[in-house]
């Protein structure tokens, strides 16, 4: 599985996700600033498919 993340500085929600991400063994490449799709950070995209922030991707990853 591999990730995109979108981020800004001092997110408490971007460093939980880029550390859930870490804890599941999931390669990541941060993306810097908002995607334009999504209004808040994080935003993340997994194997392509779009996730949303930080509370979808942790549902997502405990229901797969």
């Amino acid at each position: 599985m591999k990730a995109q993340v979108w981020t800004i500085e001092n997110c408490p929600y971007c460093v939980r996700a880029k550390k859930l991400l870490d804890l599941k063994g999931v390669e990541y490449k941060e993306m810097s600033g908002f995607h334009p799709d999504w209004k808040s950070v994080p935003y993340i995209i997994l194997d392509g498919e779009p996730i949303g922030g930080f509370t979808e991707l942790a549902r997502f990853l405990r229901n797969s």
